[in-house]
């Protein structure tokens, strides 16, 4: 149990900074253009959506956000914003959590949990960004205070509680098997740190006969047998309601045909063919995602991206980094016991950060997320202490007993929070709310498939041109691919035969890629897309005088003379990646303004594709 009296001024404290964490996720929130993930995923779901068609694919994680984000959709229509809402939500919620673990940590300390997990930067740029991360830490974390909660009141609401957070959590993304496996592992240590202390009053073994004596004499009372049936009815009933979540959302859709979960309505008999195909298609997405593995050998792999995370928290989340580091140190060496859930959490950061440089297929900051979160615990232990230490300084300045001591104290403990404080708006202001901010090198929070902000502007033209015209909009080059109708139901793939040497390549898609997010937008604008791959088939489509062109710039030179289109160049990836788009003048002048006054302001104009 913690130390120190209950403060009712815990959870006003903690609903407060939550409401604050929510708002900062929310504010400007549509203002970013689509990640290259978001595009892809977004793609997905407008096709799901007009399709009825889904069925789960490892490569995109969890279908989590394919469900509930086509739910946003239908309310409030396919934004950037709206991709983005439920993520924000439930990332400002997050801090909540730390509310769950108030049994075992001092007011203060939960309170600087909550704050710790409200502000770090890249949580919050996470929070802000249409990806499973920030989503499957947030219900595992729950899913595990509630777990705790169990064990403190013995309530069974806080098993099925757990039950549906830990379900929501593997709807989301495949590596919540690992926050299990972290769990245990943390559990294992800290049983054994218990058992075998050098300063222990009692030989371990004879501890261990005590204890199952005692439990053995537990299990013979009629009460204690019926209370372990009970729970076991619970755990059974939990057990069940884990897996209707997963069956909920694994799922295929067919729309009306196969085995589909709408079609459970009218065919409930179809419920096992629908279960086995769901947990079917949960596990593979877990073996697959346990599966990878890239071409370096551990070892390059560790000297690779161990030292880029290391930096990467110095520069992005020093407040949770440097404070986690002192609050383990000083629960481990200089507490009377060090607690349990401190320690656990500690133990379970620690090792996350080799652990996901090992497990990451590409190197992205995103996967930071899963060490941040629980060090956290031990990170707002030592904010805790620094608070406490400065208010006890204060109340001794005016009460007059303080002294020196007392003055120098509260001097460095308002230090510190005001350093953590303007360090951590600086790194959010510079990243979360900076959508031109771009990355420069490897190690940046904006992972190099987010386009330069300046897209922004060219994309609000080319929408409201496909929609004045209603398309087509025609990819050139690099961007074209064979069959166009190879995307109307994702994944998006090559077609092949069985030749007389082996697989041939009949169909040629996978230049679909490199559109992205530009799928994304075009589809929620209603246009079809057309592909030429050279000049020959562009003069074809040019003569349906179609509403946009886009090509890369390099090979803007072969493009005829574009009278009547209005040019400009965007970089579709940050850096690099130059890609020319051509627009109807026509429908762009009627756009900005409808009576005809408009002269073009960052587009280079006209011609013959040449600046």
């Amino acid at each position: 149990m913690a130390r120190g009296s209950r403060n009712d001024h815990t959870l006003p404290a903690l609903l407060a900074i939550a409401a604050l964490a929510v708002a900062v996720r929310l504010a400007f929130l549509g203002e970013r253009v689509a990640h290259w993930d978001e595009g892809r995923v977004g793609y997905d779901i407008l096709r799901y959506g007009a399709t009825g068609l889904w069925e789960y694919r490892p490569i995109v994680h969890g279908p989590f956000l394919i469900h509930v984000n086509d739910l946003v959709f239908a309310l409030l229509g396919p934004t950037d914003f709206a991709m983005r809402l439920v993520v924000a939500g439930v990332g400002g919620l997050l801090p909540l959590a730390a509310w769950l673990f108030r049994d075992h940590l001092r007011p203060l300390e939960v309170v600087s949990v909550g704050a710790l997990l409200a502000a770090s930067p890249i949580l919050v740029y996470y929070s802000r960004f249409m990806r499973n991360d920030v989503l499957v830490a947030t219900f595992m974390l729950f899913a595990l205070g509630m777990a705790v909660r169990l064990s403190v009141t013995g309530r069974t609401r806080y098993l099925y509680a757990a039950a549906l957070c830990s379900g929501l959590g593997f709807t989301t993304k495949e590596n919540a098997v690992v926050y299990v496996v972290c769990w245990l592992g943390a559990g294992a240590l800290l049983l054994d740190t218990a058992l075998f202390r050098p300063d222990a009053a009692r030989p371990t073994r004879a501890l261990l006969r005590d204890r199952f004596a005692r439990a053995r004499d537990r299990i013979r009372s009629a009460e204690a047998r019926r209370r372990a049936g009970c729970y076991a009815g619970h755990l059974l009933l939990a057990t069940a309601l884990f897996v209707a979540v997963l069956v909920v959302f694994y799922a295929p859709r067919t729309a009306g045909t196969g085995i589909g979960f709408e079609r459970l309505a009218s065919r409930p008999g179809l419920l096992p063919a629908v279960t086995e195909r769901a947990l079917s298609d949960f596990w593979s997405g877990i073996a697959d995602w346990g599966g990878k593995s890239g071409e370096e050998s551990i070892v390059e792999r560790l000297t690779d991206y161990l030292p880029r995370f290391l930096g990467a928290l110095v520069e992005y989340a020093p407040a949770i980094s440097v404070l986690a580091v002192a609050g383990t140190l000083g629960e481990r060496y200089f507490a009377d016991r060090p607690r349990p859930i401190v320690m656990g959490f500690a133990y379970w950061g620690l090792v996350s950060l080799p652990g996901y440089a090992l497990a990451m297929d590409i190197w992205a900051t995103w996967a930071l997320v899963h060490v941040l979160v629980p060090l956290a615990i031990p990170a707002g232990v030592a904010l805790g202490w620094i608070l406490e230490t400065g208010l006890d300084a204060a109340r001794d300045l005016r009460a007059g007993t303080g002294g020196r001591r007392a003055g120098i104290d509260a001097a460095l403990a308002v230090a510190v929070v005001v350093l953590l404080l303007s360090s951590t708006v600086a790194v959010v202001g510079a990243t979360a709310f900076d959508p031109t901010n771009t990355r420069t090198d490897g190690d940046h929070v904006v992972q190099y498939a987010q386009p330069n902000q300046e897209l922004r502007a060219p994309l609000v033209d080319l929408e409201a041109v496909l929609e004045e015209t209603g398309g087509p909009i025609v990819y050139y080059g690099e961007y074209a691919i064979d069959n166009e109708s190879a995307a109307h139901r994702p994944p998006v793939g090559d077609r092949w035969t069985e030749g007389e040497d082996g697989p041939v390549k009949v169909e040629d898609n996978g230049n679909w890629y490199s559109r992205l997010p530009l799928p994304w937008y075009v589809e929620r604008s209603g246009a079809e897309p057309a592909s030429a791959h050279d000049r020959e088939e562009l003069d074809a489509l040019l003569a349906e005088e179609p509403a946009a062109v886009v090509i890369r710039a390099d090979r803007a030179g072969e493009l005829p003379a574009m009278a009547g289109y209005v040019r400009t160049t965007v970089e579709m990836r940050s850096p690099g990646d130059e890609t020319v788009f051509y627009l109807r003048e026509d429908a762009v002048r009627a756009h900005a303004d409808p009576a005809g006054e408009w002269t073009p302001a960052a587009s280079e104009t006209g011609g013959n594709g040449n600046p």
